[in-house]
């Protein structure tokens, strides 16, 4: 009975192992991915690659393309109107009442939601991202970059530009987050001249996932 139930708890952790250690070999091979890509991707030039949909200025090289992705702005939702409290009344006297409490009601305005407004392509380059819409279109230089942040629920970035008053951003794919969100700090990092902080990051990011490796389970007892 000992000796089944050992087994049984062994095969059990094996299968555990085995699981864990599959997702730390997809983790594994991918930091190793982006630091290839990152030691050696140095974008896409004018006349390169005829697919590029954008026209490029001189020396800027393409690092990603989003197809299907959407432009996101704000947008402010319909005024609703809150009503007051009417509080209530007493009769003191015939014919005479008297009103206690009660407050009047109001227009609340709409709250600014980020809203997609426009579907096309979304390019990233080493001087800017740029939308391309059927409708729209949006250029964030990062030479005018005040920040960007990428939604922790949905897949799309919010980029803000000093030479445009309200956030937008690009909303994308949501298969492909992790490479847009890569490649676009790829693309800043090679506009400040960052590189080789960026590759030592990244390394930095694998030897830590390495030390992670799951141990096999040890031998199962007699």
């Amino acid at each position: 009975m000992t000796s089944w139930w050992h087994r049984h708890e062994h095969d059990r952790a094996v299968q555990e192992w085995r699981a864990e250690d599959q997702s730390w070999q997809v983790e594994h091979q991918r930091l190793q991915e982006l630091v290839d890509v990152a030691r050696n991707f140095q974008g896409i030039g004018l006349g390169e690659d005829p697919r590029i949909p954008l026209e490029l200025h001189g020396g800027e090289r393409v690092y990603y393309v989003a197809a299907g992705a959407a432009l996101i702005e704000p947008r402010r939702l319909p005024s609703h109107w809150e009503g007051g409290y009417s509080g209530f009344s007493f009769r003191i006297a015939r014919g005479v009442r008297w009103q206690v409490g009660g407050t009047r009601g109001h227009t609340v305005p709409g709250a600014e939601v980020p809203t997609p407004i426009d579907t096309g392509t979304a390019t990233i380059t080493d001087q800017r991202v740029v939308f391309q819409g059927a409708k729209q279109a949006r250029e964030w230089a990062y030479a005018k970059l005040l920040g960007y942040q990428h939604d922790p629920s949905e897949p799309w970035t919010a980029i803000q530009v000093s030479n445009r008053q309200k956030v937008s951003g690009v909303l994308y794919d949501r298969a492909h987050a992790d490479e847009f969100q890569f490649r676009l700090a790829l693309a800043l990092a090679h506009f400040h001249h960052d590189m080789d902080g960026f590759v030592r990051h990244l390394e930095a990011q694998a030897a830590e996932q390495a030390k992670a490796e799951p141990l096999p389970p040890p031998p199962a007892l007699g």
